[in-house]
């Protein structure tokens, strides 16, 4: 892939993990600085390097403060933005990108074990908050 499409996938990524699109740009661009030497000089970008990218994406994001999330976001999204962070880029991790839980995700504080009650808890709660906000409208 491009460089163009490693950029716009990394900050669709961060988008959905924030749901903020400032935010997302702030770590979006702090994710790729910090994996940017492992880039080819011909700014081809390989899918591992999305991968670590992503994972670096990831991190940053469970260090940071916890945020409120903005009220202008839709469906999947705002279920989403519910889910406590762990889960949530557990989710985007396996669901949503199609990664194994065990490609990379060893560099969390987290035993693989751990990683999947995440997501079978993220994947229930997101469940019942879309049938929620589906028998609410």
């Amino acid at each position: 892939m491009d460089i163009e499409v490693y950029f716009k996938k990394v900050y669709t990524v961060a988008y959905m993990l924030t749901g903020e699109e400032k935010m997302a740009g702030e770590i979006a661009e702090l994710a790729i600085t910090n994996t940017a030497e492992q880039l080819s000089g011909d700014n081809k970008v390989t899918a591992i390097m999305l991968q670590l990218t992503v994972l670096e994406l990831i991190r940053i994001f469970l260090k940071m403060p916890k945020s409120q999330s903005s009220d202008d976001v839709t469906g999947i999204q705002r279920a989403l933005l519910r889910l406590k962070p762990l889960s949530r880029a557990v989710v985007i991790w396996k669901d949503v990108l199609g990664y194994q839980i065990s490609d990379n995700m060893h560099g969390f504080d987290c035993t693989y074990e751990e990683l999947v009650r995440e997501l079978v808890c993220g994947r229930r709660e997101l469940k019942e908050q879309i049938n929620y906000s589906n028998c609410s409208t």
